[in-house]
């Protein structure tokens, strides 16, 4: 049987029907789902953007990357300076690219 056993119907201009469709969209959520979060008073947040995944992907990369390394320092009790290099380069490069993307917004 079905949770919802209530249907509601009710009219809504060509201005609220293109913000409910648009706002619902950013969330994820269909129209349905975005109405009742919000009459249950759910805080709604927008699914984040494809560069703010692409970054989180980066990130996620780099602190593997750390992961690895102290893994391997633990184990040997030192770094060795080719690795240290690779590291350092490696974030400076995702500063870098992070710096680029939040100053062209500007």
């Amino acid at each position: 049987m079905r949770e919802r056993t209530i249907k509601k119907q009710f009219w809504i201009n060509q201005e609220e029907d293109n913000l409910l469709k648009a706002k619902a969209k950013k969330t994820g959520l269909n129209e349905s789902e975005f109405l009742r979060s919000c009459i249950k008073g759910y805080k709604i947040k927008e699914q984040p953007t494809e560069e703010i995944r692409e970054f989180t992907k980066q990130i996620s990369g780099v602190a593997n990357n750390i992961n690895q390394i102290a893994m391997r320092v633990n184990i040997r009790g030192y770094a060795g300076t080719d690795e240290l290099d690779y590291l350092r380069n490696t974030i400076n490069q995702f500063i870098i690219e992070f710096q680029k993307k939040i100053y062209s917004r500007e």
